[in-house]
């Protein structure tokens, strides 16, 4: 996180704007196609308050006033449903332009942790020769928990030979684990000594994942993953930044523009036109 602190944004912002606006027709065709479905609805809308005689009122000074609501519901569903419009434009184009978008942020990011490309293949080889490293440790682990496992005999060579086969048989099937669960151990314990606590960032099924990983590819193969993950994230961050923000939209459209009238026609109906009908009946 501390590099994504140090990023030019404004270059980020750059990235995402020479993507955005080669795709304009595309954030001009969904904004006016919002803006028309918010048109009818407003329309739509209007026409069942009317119907329920929401927008009537007994004063015709006040009954003029009601009618203010027309305008301002067009208005507030255009507005909306705009937004709507734009935000779903701008979901389309980063959605589609996404691979670009994350391979141009990789290399900006890069670039402030790599002085060059030299020294970023060199890192990343040796990270590589590390989980080798790693991997010739769990297997020398593994040889040497079956000599320990077979030097402890009971001394009846029939629960001996049993206990034998099925240790060594756990020890080549889980030794890789063991290693790796010691590893991950004391990464755990050296973060502990600093207060940080390593399950928090990587769980054990994610740091061997990335062993096993690191073992089977060539070192060109692990950008491209890295890649892959951002792609990874970036798709769930821009699915989940478009659901909530229109999502918020449509809360604010549903529950506050369009509850105004019928909130205010409540009130009207339960206190105002009861005390207008006694005024008529007193005059």
């Amino acid at each position: 996180m501390e590099y994504l602190e140090k990023l030019d944004w404004s270059l980020v912002w750059g990235v995402i704007k020479d993507t955005i606006v080669p795709h304009s027709a595309t954030l001009i065709f969904n904004t006016i196609l919002f803006l028309i479905v918010g048109f009818f609805l407003s329309i739509i809308y209007t026409i069942i308050l009317s119907k329920k005689k929401v927008l009537k009122r007994k004063p015709k000074y006040y009954n003029w006033a009601v009618k203010l609501y027309i305008p301002i519901l067009l208005c507030a569903f255009l507005y909306i449903f705009g937004q709507v419009g734009f935000i779903r434009g701008v979901y389309k184009i980063l959605h589609k332009e996404k691979e670009p978008i994350v391979s141009n942020v990789y290399f900006i990011t890069l670039s402030f942790i790599f002085r060059s490309e030299e020294n970023k293949n060199t890192f990343v080889k040796e990270l590589q020769a590390s989980a080798e490293y790693a991997k010739d440790g769990s297997d020398y682990l593994v040889e040497l928990l079956k000599v320990t496992s077979t030097n402890y005999n009971s001394g009846i060579s029939l629960i001996d030979r049993g206990k034998n086969k099925i240790s060594v048989y756990l020890i080549e099937k889980y030794g890789d684990d063991i290693y790796k669960t010691c590893l991950y151990a004391m990464l755990n314990l050296a973060g502990g000594k600093v207060h940080a606590d390593i399950n928090e960032s990587m769980s054990y099924d994610e740091f061997s994942a990335a062993m096993d990983f690191l073992i089977d590819v060539v070192y060109k193969e692990i950008e491209v993953a890295v890649q892959d993950k951002l792609m990874t994230w970036l798709t769930s961050f821009l699915d989940s930044q478009y659901h909530s923000m229109v999502k918020s939209l449509f809360i604010i459209l549903l529950f506050i523009i369009m509850s105004i009238p019928v909130i205010e026609f409540f009130i009207y109906k339960k206190w105002i036109e009861p005390g207008l009908i006694k005024k008529e009946i007193k005059n």
